[in-house]
């Protein structure tokens, strides 16, 4: 009998029924069925396989309660499981966007006159036949099928690593997919923790990863052996600059919700807030007027701030504010966390930080703004780039212009201006994460696609052979 995973409902606390971990055996005959299908599907053609994740957005916006249910009960949030889902519909249309725009370059259709004379080439794309997603529990089935609806559309089969801490939402999510026939055979689940995750790296030509750095290393090192590229989406630390002359009201109500929505549970999340001197008590005096109003879940069904999703996470969170707190920090707002069977944090605003402070160094994943006053733009931008994380960075400014010159001097891969974390909402533009944020193409724009697939050249001689006139000329 195989091993089981224990669940933790993160609301309540209590241990759910237990799930079967895959055995490398059952990943070892589910990667034999999922190659032997790729080949039909790839050869469905771009159109084929737009038509089948056409199928599967229609499914997620008719047919979707039990997995709207079970995704609840994976992360405790219900609002935002009901935007995971409808966000993904969206993803799948932007990505059959990239798909269409990626294949229709003229050089896989035409051929092209090579600068040798009388040659001329081709391109075909070939796609990884077997592409593993290793996802991340913070949001379960978004950041997995970010990954996976774009390695379908380039022509591969995709086998999906759930984070243990969340593998409630597979069923329902497999018995969808199942009702859509050309989809059925070429995404596939294997449940369990990391050896399940390093089973898969053996078994597929490619993997992509979303989730912290010690995680994402693991899984380089991994790949690295197998000559087999990773690409990695990664954890940020990022920072926003308040100038003096910002608006200071819009700023302050962008970084409060940036901090606290989805718990501060989003790589994504605003951890790092640098503000002008001058405008420092009034930013503050303004996050203290909103923060009242945040209310957790476990006082009200309809407040804002959920539970940690990973219980463990609530003692990482409590040792940054302590750490900060022992080191000279002052606690403007909030700090306590909350047993209520799950796990909750208080909203929690710190002034009087520094870089000492590991709730200025490392990434905390909770929703706690720590404010750091600055004298001059030039040591706003270097305090913002003293991070071994770029993922994204906010800038609030005067104007547009004023944070733009702001935004290029940034060492992050995503830069928000008049508002944060929009890298959240928008997947129209191309971006990679800096530093320990990430390694390999961009997961948007038609690069998303692009990495999913080799590129092989067709060259034809349409002269004399070179071979001959080398051999005449000896």
């Amino acid at each position: 009998m195989n091993d089981v995973l224990h669940p933790i409902d993160p609301f309540t606390g209590h241990r759910d029924p237990p799930v079967p971990i895959t055995s490398n055996a059952e990943i070892g005959a589910l990667c034999r069925q999922l190659r032997a299908a790729q080949g039909a599907w790839q050869a469905l053609g771009l159109e084929g396989r737009i038509a089948a994740l056409e199928a599967l957005s229609r499914v997620l916006a008719g047919q979707s309660g039990e997995l709207r249910q079970a995704l609840s009960h994976d992360t405790g949030r219900e609002r935002i499981a009901a935007v995971e889902i409808g966000a993904l519909q969206g993803i799948i249309a932007l990505a059959v966007r990239n798909a269409r725009e990626l294949f229709a370059g003229p050089a896989l259709h035409d051929w092209q006159a090579a600068s040798q004379p009388g040659i001329a080439g081709r391109q075909q794309l070939l796609p990884y036949p077997l592409v593993g997603v290793i996802a991340p529990w913070n949001f379960p089935l978004l950041l997995s099928m970010v990954d996976t609806s774009p390695a379908l559309l380039a022509g591969a089969a995709v086998l999906i690593k759930p984070s243990e801490v969340t593998p409630r939402h597979v069923e329902p999510l497999r018995r969808l997919v199942r009702s859509i026939e050309p989809l059925a055979g070429v995404i596939g689940w294997a449940q369990g923790a990391g050896p399940t995750g390093a089973a898969v790296i053996d078994q597929v030509d490619a993997v992509v990863c979303t989730g912290s750095v010690r995680t994402g290393r693991i899984v380089a090192e991994h790949a690295a052996r197998r000559f087999i590229p990773a690409f990695l989406e990664l954890g940020g630390k990022d920072a926003v600059i308040v100038t003096a002359d910002a608006p200071l009201d819009r700023a302050a109500r962008a970084i409060v919700r940036g901090a606290v929505a989805a718990t501060g549970q989003a790589c994504q999340s605003l951890e790092r807030v640098y503000v002008a001197r001058a405008a420092l008590p009034a930013l503050i005096e303004e996050m203290l007027a909103i923060l009242p109003q945040i209310k957790l879940t476990c006082e009200d069904p309809t407040g804002h701030i959920g539970p940690f999703i990973m219980a463990r996470q609530a003692d990482i969170v409590r040792e940054h504010i302590e750490d900060a707190l022992e080191r000279g920090a002052t606690l403007a707002f909030g700090g306590k966390i909350i047993e209520r069977g799950g796990r909750w944090c208080e909203p929690t605003l710190l002034t009087e930080v520094n870089h000492s402070m590991r709730v200025m160094r490392e990434e905390t994943f909770g929703p706690v703004i720590p404010v750091m006053a600055f004298d001059s733009l030039e040591e706003a931008i270097e305090l913002a780039n003293d991070s071994e994380y770029g993922l994204s960075a906010n800038v609030f400014a005067a104007d547009e212009p004023a944070a733009l010159a702001i935004a290029e001097r940034l060492h992050a891969g995503f830069i928000s201006l008049g508002d944060v974390s929009l890298s959240s909402q928008v997947m129209d533009f191309e971006w990679e994460g800096l530093r320990y944020s990430g390694l390999g193409r961009s997961r948007m724009g038609p690069s998303g696609i692009a990495r999913y697939l080799r590129s092989k050249a067709i060259v034809a001689q349409r002269g004399l052979p070179s071979a001959v006139t080398d051999l005449a000329n000896r």
